[in-house]
């Protein structure tokens, strides 16, 4: 938890120091300088105590068993399922229904790989989901299942762990 505190710190403080540095130096010198400097540091604080909470909070709301893993923003969980490989494949493509405007990019039967993007949301510009499935026997088959932003960020609320959660839950309901 504490590298997120330092990445929220990191890519807020730096680039808000960074501009006030430059603005309050055209006024006030060197002095201006370091003030904004100082003001990124604050506020990249700030930043890490309030998006580090509501991160956390989000996620804890949405797991019950946490582990240390469902606090990243890249999210993947494997599921073994009591099914043959063309009915996995097909459960993952309809899977995809339960999620925001999720919209397949990319799917390839024969190597079994299947990739969507989802909409954005206030959590989230948009996420990419991907399975990779392997056929283990007849009636037997390995889903991989992964979730994460299209763009860069720090957090993502639990968007993705829920993403991942609610594929799985899908898959297990479905593929007994």
């Amino acid at each position: 938890m504490l590298k997120k505190l330092i990445r929220i710190f990191l890519s807020t403080g730096i680039p808000f120091g960074i501009l006030m540095g430059i603005f309050t130096s055209l006024r006030h010198g060197m002095s201006g300088v370091v003030s904004g400097l100082l003001a990124g540091a604050i506020f990249g604080g700030f930043m890490a105590g309030v998006l580090g909470y509501l991160h956390n909070r989000s996620v804890k709301q949405k797991t019950i068993n946490r582990s240390e893993s469902d606090y990243d923003v890249k999210q993947s969980k494997e599921i073994e399922l009591p099914v043959s490989y063309e009915k996995a494949y097909d459960l993952c493509i309809e899977s995809l229904d339960k999620l925001n405007k999720a919209e397949i990019e990319n799917k390839d039967h024969s190597q079994g790989v299947i990739t969507a993007k989802t909409g954005k949301t206030w959590d989230t510009w948009g996420d990419t989901v991907s399975f990779v499935l392997t056929d283990k026997s007849d009636n037997v088959t390995n889903v991989l299942v992964s979730s994460e932003p299209t763009h860069y960020q720090v957090v993502d609320y639990g968007k993705n762990l829920e993403n991942v959660n609610t594929i799985i839950a899908y898959l297990k309901e479905r593929g007994v």
